[in-house]
């Protein structure tokens, strides 16, 4: 049995992390052949605060996209 996915990790689309919903994805940065999950900017447009999300590591509020995607 394969498990689907309920949200899209896509630019542009609203997702959910933990209890904080309303975020949407505004950047991703791929990490190929480090066997690391991707990190992904999200904002909650609610608030206009910038998170950073590495599956399995967490999600953490950044000051800008810049910082965001500082890996």
């Amino acid at each position: 049995m394969t498990r689907t996915c309920k949200q899209k990790w896509e630019i542009g689309q609203v997702v959910s992390v933990g209890f904080i919903s309303g975020l949407e994805v505004i950047g991703k940065v791929a990490t190929p052949g480090d066997y690391k999950p991707d990190l992904w900017v999200l904002v909650q447009a609610s608030t206009k605060r910038i998170y950073r999300f590495v599956p399995h590591s967490g999600l953490s509020r950044v000051n800008s996209f810049a910082e965001a995607v500082a890996w």
